[in-house]
């Protein structure tokens, strides 16, 4: 009985209020990647609390943002709607699929995010644009090329981040961008981190973003790096990373046309030494 009325309680919580919108300016071949990472101490009262903390986080990107991602574990951090501490995240995945929806209409821009985190599955990659989820999918259990209009993107389980093979067929079909969502309880180091989604980076040419999320969570602490990689001759610092374990935010300009024009001629002169 009381945990029905706590429920309709939070429930009231949950639905966004809070008007946002933005002014959106577009730049021809440069797409601006912004991923979010709460920490996981932060637990949200409110859906306008949750919009309250992102609106400030993204303001300095808000005019170029072109695709917003939030890590792993984020849906869960609205369980503080509840006035005593739940395990029963499933309640929230719809409210947490409409926040979703809701970021993604108003601001006008494609946000892509794990679901909630029942702990007794794997949860669902949601992609969303326009306000619409345009796929709800596991990464494990298939590969899948989003369209974001004039841009294409590819999310990655664990074991698809190792093989160039994988990738290759789908880098022929012009997905230069790729995600992976971890989720990581054993701290690694750069160099150990440098044989995943960096290494595609550097032997396919193209943007990694990897997103781990860090901190304690219900007893669970969290140390996974997150990090957005591209071809390391596109990094100021030439270290193969436009952006490292930044805080609460990653923001990096992926430059889509000077890679192509970089693949054009490095497939030139492959052309030119390898001929027959």
């Amino acid at each position: 009985m009381f945990e029905n009325l706590f429920w309709r309680m939070a429930r009231k919580k949950l639905v966004p209020k809070r008007k946002i919108s933005r002014t959106h300016r577009e730049r021809n071949g440069v797409k601006r990647v912004v991923c979010v990472s709460f920490p996981l101490n932060q637990t949200f009262r409110s859906a306008d609390e949750f919009i309250d903390s992102l609106m400030e986080i993204i303001k300095e990107d808000l005019f170029f943002i072109d695709l917003l991602i939030f890590p792993r574990l984020t849906g869960n951090l609205l369980m503080g709607v509840f006035p005593f501490k739940t395990g029963k995240f499933e309640k929230l995945e719809p409210f947490y699929t409409d926040l979703l929806r809701y970021i993604s209409r108003n601001l006008n821009v494609p946000v892509i995010s794990p679901g909630v985190e029942t702990f007794k599955m794997l949860s669902d990659v949601l992609v969303v644009r326009n306000g619409e989820i345009v796929k709800r999918y596991i990464p494990q259990s298939k590969r899948v090329i989003v369209d974001l209009g004039n841009w294409f993107v590819s999310i990655l389980g664990k074991e698809d981040i190792f093989s160039s093979k994988v990738l290759r067929p789908m880098v022929e079909k012009e997905v230069f961008t790729f995600i992976h969502f971890d989720l990581e309880t054993e701290e690694k180091d750069w160099w150990e981190e440098k044989k995943g989604l960096w290494a595609r980076s550097q032997s396919l040419e193209v943007f990694g973003v990897k997103l781990s999320p860090r901190g304690t969570f219900f007893n669970n602490s969290y140390h996974g790096k997150s990090y957005i990689s591209a071809p390391i001759p596109l990094t100021p610092n030439l270290t193969g990373f436009l952006r490292q374990n930044g805080g609460v935010k990653i923001s990096a300009d992926l430059e889509i046309n000077l890679l192509k024009e970089r693949r054009h001629k490095i497939d030139a002169v492959r052309y030119f030494l390898f001929r027959r």
